[in-house]
């Protein structure tokens, strides 16, 4: 029994010693909202969305382009950089050792439907590029 009780304390020691913080991952943002990049001293924000993608019930000559632009701030600098959806633009970057790839945004554009900044949500991955 007490081996029992001390693996019980030993495994919440272990579980609440855990940093709970924002990881390197994959990640649904949503626009014009921030987030804190722990334990860095970062915090990334989603600024807006410019959409110019072909709607989904729409014939196009090309699929069009969403661009998001962020900006990664410290107490130090504030960096604006953009990340689009089209491969021949700016999908990734690498600021401080830090890597943003752009994945999806979402909603997908629909003739029927106006979608204002608030509905969209980015698709990010974020990653140590060390």
């Amino acid at each position: 029994m007490k081996i029992f009780l001390s693996l019980i304390l030993c495994f919440l020691f272990i579980t609440c010693y855990t940093d709970n913080a924002l990881t390197y991952g994959n990640y649904k943002l949503k626009n014009t909202n921030c987030y804190k990049l722990s334990p860095s001293e970062y915090k990334l924000c989603v600024d807006s969305v410019s959409d110019s993608r072909c709607p989904i019930n729409v014939n196009c000559v090309w699929e069009g382009n969403a661009a998001v632009y962020f900006t990664l701030s410290s107490k130090h600098e504030d960096i604006p950089f953009t990340l689009n959806t089209f491969s021949n633009f700016k999908q990734d970057t690498i600021i401080n050792g830090i890597t943003f790839s752009l994945v999806d945004v979402l909603p997908y554009p629909d003739t029927t439907n106006a979608r204002n900044q608030e509905a969209y949500y980015v698709n990010i991955d974020i990653s140590d590029s060390e």
